[in-house]
């Protein structure tokens, strides 16, 4: 399994506009804030896979954190047998579904909730918990009270949680230990003053993005597959696999000329882009293939080399009116393919339109594939 050390993962930026925390912890191989290899982002997720597996094989249930590690979890429970239910938090609206309601303290967004349905019908002895990066373990311990508070059942199910970073207080870990809580990690993170370092930083705000671009929707017979309200491992990775297969026929049967690919997810909805775009990187070794996504996350742009995003542009949302979104670290490509499951298509075609500006001037294949 391969190793990673804290140099791998870990980039420093300054968030705007958020009072609890200052800094985020970037994590360059994650296809979220920075474009990456997705064969990269993949194998990092299948080694914290491959580590929860060793130390929980018995778990039949995976529950990622909403929005950064929805795609880091799915591909991690791809470690796990078939039958195992993966769903993840959300802040989207799940209809009549029961869910239960927590809250991510330190988040520019506190509200989230998760389906659970899945949760009281699993009947697992081990729930697997992953999130990208654990700090406090006050998140972990929200969800865990109040689905023991809903499901007195769990009180005695046993709580793994993994991440690619952990930087908790071992007299933190202890005590949740004792709470039949326990983590593991693929790197652990020296704790230091990361407030004051991300202070060195001049930043400013991403710029408003221009609604003005052109691009061609490709329509898909499959879906994304919707993990929100649970979904089992095969289930899962036969419909990515299906998905992936069909959209790169579709975009590159004829097409010769797109060396440089990008592939962009939406939101919470990554993990679509990023096993497409693995699957272009292995079928087209010719070509170069880059994966990352929009988020709700504010964050400062500065042009410093050791500084995580260079540039910025914040757009509509693919979900909500009114929704602020933002787009890091644009660069030239000769094809971008963007994947959502938002089914809001006034709000996916105002989204398009800057997503298409910011690309169009150097690219003139921009495709989006909706479901």
């Amino acid at each position: 399994m391969k190793e990673y050390a804290e140099q791998d993962v870990l980039q420093l930026g300054k968030r705007i506009h958020n009072t609890k925390r200052s800094y985020l912890l970037v994590n360059p191989l994650q296809a979220k804030h920075i474009p990456v290899s997705p064969t990269k982002t993949y194998e990092m997720s299948q080694a914290l896979g491959k580590l929860l597996y060793q130390t929980a094989p018995e778990a039949r249930m995976v529950i990622g954190f909403a929005e950064t590690a929805t795609a880091i979890a799915a591909m991690a429970a791809m470690s796990f047998p078939e039958d195992t239910v993966y769903l993840h938090t959300t802040r989207e609206p799940l209809g009549d579904e029961p869910t239960v309601n927590f809250l991510e303290e330190h988040s520019h967004a506190v509200d989230q909730q998760i389906a659970c349905r899945s949760i009281a019908e699993n009947g697992t002895k081990t729930i697997i918990m992953i999130d990208d990066e654990i700090s406090t373990g006050r998140t972990i311990e929200n969800i865990v009270t109040q689905l023991r508070r809903t499901f007195p059942a769990l009180t005695d199910v046993r709580f793994v949680v993994g991440s690619v970073m952990n930087r908790m207080e071992e007299t933190v870990r202890e005590r949740m230990r004792q709470e039949n809580i326990e983590f593991v990690s693929l790197v652990q993170v020296q704790n230091r003053d990361f407030e004051a370092a991300a202070q060195a930083f001049t930043v400013s705000e991403p710029i408003p993005a221009i609604k003005s671009g052109c691009y061609e929707p490709v329509v898909t017979s499959l879906d994304i597959p919707n993990p929100r309200t649970g979904i089992s491992v095969k289930a899962l990775k036969d419909g990515l696999s299906l998905l992936a297969q069909e959209t790169a026929r579709k975009i590159f049967f004829s097409d010769r000329t797109s060396q440089k690919i990008l592939v962009l997810g939406t939101e919470e909805c990554m993990t679509a882009a990023i096993m497409t775009g693995r699957y272009i990187e292995q079928t087209y070794p010719d070509r170069t293939v880059y994966c990352h996504a929009t988020t709700r996350s504010p964050i400062g742009v500065c042009d410093k080399p050791d500084y995580p995003c260079k540039n910025g542009y914040q757009l509509s949302s693919f979900y909500e009116a009114g929704r602020k979104t933002y787009l890091y670290n644009i660069a030239e490509y000769d094809c971008v393919i963007v994947m959502t499951d938002s089914r809001q298509t006034e709000q996916a075609e105002q989204a398009m339109r800057q997503i298409s500006h910011l690309y169009g001037t150097h690219c003139q294949q921009i495709y989006l594939i909706r479901g």
